[in-house]
């Protein structure tokens, strides 16, 4: 066994979760497993935790190992556990972090941490942590070999929805959003996109006739406070939350997949949790 996925599932209809693995797309074996004869009637599932790793065997079989004693066996299955979820999200990132996969790059991004605030709120306002079950759908690429440096490049299908340039100009970057149209109606975001060097063009994409590019040059604690400003919610939102249903609908796959970081979003999802600081529930799920 190779390189693959160890994931950790949840279901509102089960006292258990799931720890298992697979080679194939997250997304791919959520499907199966929600479909399948052995885990449906628990579900549906949904996805709690992931890593990324070297050897996915090795990983899911140290879980299991170590909650072995509270292992369940309801009607032919072998991957339930009486294991809160929060205590096995701990557990297996203490024991997989040696095995991720990319590691490296994605240690360099957020050695910055303004540039993982700034893509924390980037997912948490586009509804991109709702998503994680169509990654390969959308894909984040991590300092990727681009003309002249980026942090990261954002893709919802084909198209170049976000990125944000490593080179700076008087200590700002170059920041780059695809939003709705509507964002044309909020005349004081517009001003101070202008104060900040920035334009608003229609983007180049003949399957996406609202769109349009918006961008700017800022350090990233005021290009993380953009977010906040009048309109860009109402007009991300109108933009990514449409075109992520059309590729969860169509079942599609972005040609930008295998540049896909899983690792950095993995570790996106583990900066949210610790945000957040909330436990829900007796069972901290």
């Amino acid at each position: 066994m190779g390189q693959g996925f160890v994931y950790i599932l949840i279901s509102p209809n089960s006292d258990f979760i799931k720890i298992g693995r697979t080679e194939r797309p997250i997304g791919e074996r959520l499907r199966g497993i929600n479909g399948g004869e052995a885990y449906a009637p628990h579900g549906p599932w949904e996805l709690s935790d992931f890593v990324h790793v070297t050897d996915c065997a090795i990983v899911e079989m140290a879980a299991h190992r170590h909650f072995r004693d509270r292992n369940v066996k309801v009607e032919g299955t072998q991957e339930l556990f009486s294991v809160p979820a929060r205590e096995a999200r701990e557990h297996l990132r203490s024991i997989s972090g040696p095995l991720r996969v990319d590691h490296i790059r994605t240690d360099q991004l957020f050695g910055n941490p303004d540039v993982r605030l700034f893509l924390f709120r980037l997912f948490q306002l586009s509804g991109l942590y709702g998503n994680l079950d169509i990654q390969g759908a959308w894909t984040l690429s991590v300092l990727p070999q681009t003309n002249g440096g980026r942090w990261f490049t954002l893709n919802i299908g084909p198209h170049e929805v976000a990125f944000s340039t490593r080179t700076q100009v008087d200590g700002k970057f170059s920041h780059y959003l695809v939003l709705d149209r509507l964002i044309l109606e909020y005349p004081k975001t517009i001003m101070w996109l202008g104060q900040c060097g920035g334009d608003v063009l229609d983007a180049d994409y003949k399957a996406a006739e609202r769109a349009v590019s918006v961008s700017f040059d800022e350090d990233f604690p005021t290009a993380e406070r953009f977010f906040a400003r009048e309109g860009v919610r109402r007009a991300m939102v109108a933009y990514w939350a449409d075109a992520l249903a059309d590729l969860r609908e169509r079942n599609a796959k972005s040609v930008y997949a295998r540049y896909h970081s899983y690792d950095a979003v993995s570790q996106l999802l583990e900066y949210k949790r610790a945000r957040d600081n909330v436990v829900v529930g007796p069972g901290g799920r």
